[in-house]
């Protein structure tokens, strides 16, 4: 089975500047990714797309491909994941011939992750062929159930209404709920390519419980201290 490892890292971001190679426990922030796909058995074939010249030396010194530069209109704060994906997809396929099972997504904000979670996760996917995509989620804290809508007069309206009155009852008596953490992506080339979703209609969810998407300052301080303890630790 091929299985192709993406990492979408764009220059530039307006929260933690150049945050994507931006020096987090001893190196830049992309290369843990590079490494998380590298340590991977799962993991066939590694690239790094990005619109960066920069942004692709470092890649490379860290053991990944970089084919292609990605172009400036799939690298705006508004591009989507799908027209990402499909450029580099369709990149591989029409000059290459190189068609992957799956595609697994990294996205260059998490330096800390799991490398036997994209095994396990390429593996749930391999075991259901009816799912389209494995999603990494984890326990939400406050329950949409508990969650409203307000309209511009200021009237509200639960976003959730399986359950009649969810909102009055003890979040005890509620059914759990989870939010994608973004971490992980596993999906198959054809629903990409052919559905042009980077899900499709069968998700699957992979229970993670840690988060250290980076995002801020603080959260870049707080990844950056776990790394060092880890460093230390080994």
């Amino acid at each position: 089975m091929e299985i192709l490892a993406v990492i979408p890292a764009r220059s530039g971001s307006k929260s933690v500047k150049d945050k994507n190679i931006r020096p987090i426990g001893g190196k830049p922030m992309l290369a843990y990714s590079i490494q998380h796909a590298r340590e991977s058995e799962a993991v066939s074939r590694v690239i790094v797309s990005t619109d960066s010249p920069q942004y692709a030396e470092i890649a490379r010194e860290y053991g990944a491909e970089v084919p292609f530069l990605r172009p400036a209109e799939y690298a705006t704060d508004t591009a989507l994941d799908i027209d990402v994906f499909l450029h580099a997809l369709t990149y591989f396929r029409d000059r290459e011939g190189y068609v992957p099972d799956m595609v697994v997504q990294l996205r260059p904000t998490y330096p800390i992750r799991d490398p036997g979670d994209i095994e396990r996760m390429v593996g749930l996917l391999a075991q259901n062929p009816e799912a389209d995509s494995v999603r990494c989620v984890a326990p939400a804290k406050e329950l949409a159930y508990k969650m409203w809508r307000m309209d511009g007069a200021g009237r509200i309206t639960p976003i959730l209404t399986d359950i009649a009155e969810a909102y009055n009852m003890p979040r005890q008596q509620l059914p759990p709920i989870y939010y994608q953490n973004a971490c992980i992506d596993v999906v198959r080339t054809r629903t990409i390519l052919e559905s042009h979703s980077m899900s499709g209609k069968y998700i699957l969810g992979y229970q993670m419980e840690h988060n250290y998407d980076i995002d801020t300052e603080e959260e870049f301080a707080r990844a950056d201290r776990k790394l060092r303890l880890m460093a230390e630790n080994k």
